[in-house]
């Protein structure tokens, strides 16, 4: 059976609903997305959700928003396996009518028993079932039924990023299409969607090149098309084992929670196994203009959070203020953190410049905003408390004093801080560190100077004026 030729691409991204949004499958998604993109095709998102005891309400939020961030955009409605179970019904049909699948009515305590014996044998455990040419007239005995994998010859496909790939028929087994529940199995499902739905190509993880293998055993036994398959490598950790918790975190929620930008998750996931050059600062326009499922590598790539980071901090800092506001309401807001005032979003545009270069994400952004968002008494750390004895406390109220008779302008500032210094014979340094503490409670911030003009005059007299042990 001859490859699709049509030129209208399709292609599709197929989750399940039983976990997060891996940062693995939003890259599958994205190179989907990204690729009829650039074909001017379309982007289905299908929902595998046939197996309920392992359906998640939350997952499924997940998985939509995790797209919704990332900005890509399904064509048509959500394609919901569970509500197409009358077409999987109807080809199972088709294919017992034409003997091209059975009723196996093995249970599973005889299958095991038979593997257990040829493994004692030392030989493979392949599963040949006594009812691929019986027939069972009992109809209230459960069944599954198996399609019929010839038993020579061989299975071959010519994957996109894999190069060709040959499998033994006499390898596998009859593999079940359809549970004694009556439920379809994920590769009956898969195919079944996909032929309906027209997809051209199926881009997803190499973990599913052995169901590629038995997919292509019922598009024959069906006499349907074939789609290109393109089996992109996993991504890993830095030690090279396979991306999961271990490693910290894999969803994507868990990114957006940390305050990644997700133009800047989607720029590094893009690079992940693709060379995408060395332009850090890249639009999705572009992206999606220089991509090629050809330059896509075989070896898996490595997953280094250190430079999620570094790209995310240049993307910031590139990024115009409105939308960098917007972003970082919206990570306020996932972190069910207190809602910005008009007055604090105004006064964090204003420091902005200074505080965009501080930041590798909306997290850092937020810490070093925190100046801005004190609202009633400053909360000192507790390596910072000893530095307020009486005698620091009295420098604090006498420059407090000094402060609130002059001109509030970043140079007067500077020349009043340095006088005051130098006429009480103490370090330029020392007065800085108190002055950080009155403001914000703590030495890591930023400059004093940038605080003092963001906040005003009254807010930093108010600040000096309620400091204490």
């Amino acid at each position: 059976m001859n490859q699709f030729k049509k030129t209208d691409i399709v292609t599709r991204f197929a989750p399940s609903p039983t976990g997060y949004l891996h940062i693995g499958g939003a890259r599958t998604a994205l190179f989907n997305w990204i690729f009829a993109k650039k074909c001017k095709g379309k982007f289905l998102l299908r929902i595998e959700d046939t197996d309920k005891s392992r359906l998640n309400k939350d997952a499924l939020s997940a998985i939509f928003d995790g797209l919704k961030w990332l900005g890509i955009k399904w064509d048509n409605e959500v394609i919901y396996q569970s509500k197409r179970n009358k077409n999987y019904q109807d080809v199972i049909s088709k294919l017992l009518e034409n003997k091209l699948a059975y009723k196996c009515y093995s249970t599973q305590n005889e299958i095991n028993n038979y593997k257990k014996k040829l493994l004692k044998l030392g030989k493979t455990t392949k599963f040949i079932s006594p009812w691929r040419e019986k027939v069972n007239n009992n109809k209230d005995d459960q069944y599954v039924v198996r399609l019929k994998v010839p038993e020579i010859g061989k299975i071959t496909i010519q994957d996109e990023v894999q190069g060709e790939i040959t499998w033994n028929c006499k390898d596998l087994d009859d593999l079940v299409l359809l549970r004694s529940d009556g439920s379809a199995t994920y590769n009956l499902a898969a195919v079944v969607d996909d032929h309906d739905f027209e997809i051209t190509d199926v881009i997803r993880g190499d973990d599913h090149l052995t169901n590629t293998a038995r997919q292509k055993l019922i598009y024959t036994a069906l006499d349907w098309q074939i789609p290109r398959f393109s089996h992109i490598p996993l991504i890993h950790g830095l030690d090279g084992k396979k991306l999961s918790k271990r490693h910290g975190a894999v969803g994507v929620n868990s990114y957006i929670i940390e305050g990644i930008k997700s133009s800047a998750l989607v720029r590094y996931l893009c690079q992940l196994g693709i060379d995408t050059g060395n332009n850090e600062l890249i639009g999705i326009d572009e992206i999606i203009k220089d991509f090629e499922i050809k330059k896509i590598v075989k070896s898996p790539a490595r997953f280094d959070p250190i430079k999620l980071n570094d790209i995310c901090g240049k993307i910031i800092r590139h990024t115009s203020d409105e939308e960098i506001i917007n972003d970082f309401k919206y990570f306020i807001k996932s972190n069910c953190l207190p809602v910005l005032t008009k007055e604090q979003q105004n006064k964090i545009k204003v420091a902005l410049p200074f505080l965009k270069i501080r930041s590798k994400n909306f997290n850092e952004l937020y810490q070093q905003s925190e100046f801005i968002l004190i609202k009633d008494h400053i909360k000192i750390s507790k390596e910072n408390k000893k530095y307020l004895n009486n005698q620091n406390l009295l420098i604090i109220k006498n420059l407090s004093n000094k402060l609130k008779n002059i001109k509030w302008s970043k140079e007067t500032i500077i020349e009043t801080i340095k006088t005051f210094s130098f006429e009480k014979k103490i370090d330029f340094k020392d007065v800085a560190k108190l002055i950080r503490i009155a403001i914000v409670g703590t030495t890591n911030s930023p400059g004093i100077y940038d605080m003092m003009l963001v906040l005003g005059k009254l807010e930093i007299i108010r600040r000096f004026t309620i400091l204490e042990r």
